[in-house]
């Protein structure tokens, strides 16, 4: 009898059976151009206003191909004359710092060359509401 066994010889257990999922097999196999295909959209274009500063908001939350999709991103906007830059958006990680949050997303391969746009990152916030029950509502200054 092993360790496990004996230390459960006397633990009385719920009946259990066998499962197995199946996960289906969605994924998108070429994301840049799905993309760009969605930046084709109308509704999506009508948004993008020639001159305008857009946050494209980069979080670190392990999104396959990030570096890709920032620049893909970016290209889109410019291509239709807006100006877009990046923020990180991860909350507390890197450090909580504007600076962490920069050096995070370097390391995920997010940096101001590969995506070909600035990186504007400060933990800085705007206070640009209240809630009902008297709760602020901030936002990220760069991106306000």
């Amino acid at each position: 009898m092993g360790v496990i066994d004996s230390l459960l010889q006397d633990v009385p257990l719920p009946r259990m059976a066998r499962v197995r999922q199946v996960f289906a097999d969605n994924a998108i196999a070429d994301v840049e151009a799905a993309l760009r295909a969605e930046f084709s959209q109308p509704a999506i274009e009508a948004l993008i206003k020639p001159g305008a500063s857009v946050a494209v908001g980069v979080g670190s939350r392990g999104i396959a191909e990030l570096p890709l999709l920032a620049r893909t991103v970016v290209d889109e906007l410019k291509r239709r004359g807006a100006h877009p830059f990046i923020v990180p958006a991860m909350g507390s990680h890197g450090g909580a710092t504007g600076e962490g949050q920069a050096a995070l997303l370097a390391a995920l391969g997010v940096t101001e060359e590969s995506v070909g746009c600035p990186i504007r990152s400060s933990m800085e916030t705007v206070e640009f509401g209240r809630l009902p029950n008297g709760l602020a509502v901030l936002m990220d200054v760069e991106a306000m």
